[in-house]
């Protein structure tokens, strides 16, 4: 019978109700106790439970928590939307910078160069041309790819 109250008593335990005192002495000095003290400004605390942080929380009136709800779905799809574009044109210009450095480098051998046109006649490539066709890479380099 005993271990059964005392798992009773521990498993069910009892709300305490309990009185608190605010007592200020002459020198200023605050002090709580569960009883009142003669001599001392104070009295009864007001002891209430705050209100729990888990629940349910209540809408405020005038509130439309549904277009809310749309409005930041919609905002998120946008913004990830556009984070996609941007991405897609980084890489694009990651690949062209890369071809153009490719090509720069291609140019800047010491070899002899010489392209095939459409009709598959090869022709050399004269130094004029060479250099007039880095330069103009290194600028468009230096204007895109940063």
């Amino acid at each position: 019978m005993r271990p059964a109250v005392f798992l009773l008593l521990v498993v069910f335990p009892l709300p305490g109700f309990a009185q608190m005192y605010k007592c200020v002495d002459e020198r200023g000095v605050t002090t709580y106790s569960d009883k009142p003290r003669p001599g001392c400004k104070g009295g009864e605390v007001d002891i209430r439970p705050s209100p729990p942080t888990t629940g349910s929380a209540i809408p405020r009136e005038g509130q439309d928590l549904g277009r809310q709800e749309a409005d930041f779905q919609r905002r998120r799809i946008e913004r990830e939307r556009a984070e996609e574009k941007a991405a897609s044109q980084r890489a694009a210009l990651e690949r062209r910078c890369s071809s153009l450095h490719t090509e720069l480098q291609r140019l800047a051998t010491t070899r002899r160069l010489v392209t095939v046109d459409a009709k598959g006649e090869r022709t050399e490539v004269d130094d004029a041309t060479r250099n007039a066709r880095m330069a103009s890479l290194q600028a468009e380099i230096a204007k895109q790819c940063r």
